[in-house]
């Protein structure tokens, strides 16, 4: 196998920004960068984000998923990038409540590893799963104000 036969991904294609434009009930609103695309595409929700973030790494292969995705059906999907929404992306003059910068570093037991940079807060963690990662971005973004009855319940969890 010669050298020039190996897929190699460039370092600056392993990083990608997200910046949230609206958080409102835990549902983010923003754009997604990265160089592979060339452009900033806008994302209405947390699952198009992630169908997002999952598509482009597929289609670099990189990093290389240790498991195939499970689908209903045989029919193959199509890449979330097909959909952009030009009303969705910002404002000009519209700031960014956070930006973020994530790079996954592996994709093993169906899920994804690697770093978040909160840029306005200068911290970066790492992050075990999806889960973590959307976890880590929330606990980043403006939290709402606990409803006062809410407060006031007490909450049963029956076991």
């Amino acid at each position: 196998m010669s050298i020039a036969s190996l897929k190699v991904v460039p370092e600056d294609m392993r990083t990608s920004v997200i910046r949230i434009y609206s958080y409102r009930d835990k549902n983010p609103q923003g754009t997604f960068y990265n160089l592979y695309y060339g452009e900033e595409i806008a994302f209405e929700n947390l699952t198009r984000l992630l169908l997002l973030m999952e598509d482009m790494m597929d289609q670099m292969d990189c990093p290389q998923a240790s498991v195939r995705s499970r689908r209903f059906g045989q029919k193959a999907k199509t890449p979330e990038r097909a959909s952009i929404a030009e009303q969705l992306l910002p404002r000009p003059d519209q700031e960014a409540i956070a930006t973020f910068k994530v790079k996954v570093l592996f994709r093993q037991g169906a899920s994804w590893q690697g770093r978040l940079s909160w840029t306005d807060a200068k911290t970066e963690v790492s992050f075990r799963s999806a889960l973590e990662f959307v976890k880590l971005m929330d606990s980043a973004l403006p939290q709402p104000e606990p409803d006062r009855q809410e407060s006031q319940r007490g909450t049963i969890c029956a076991g």
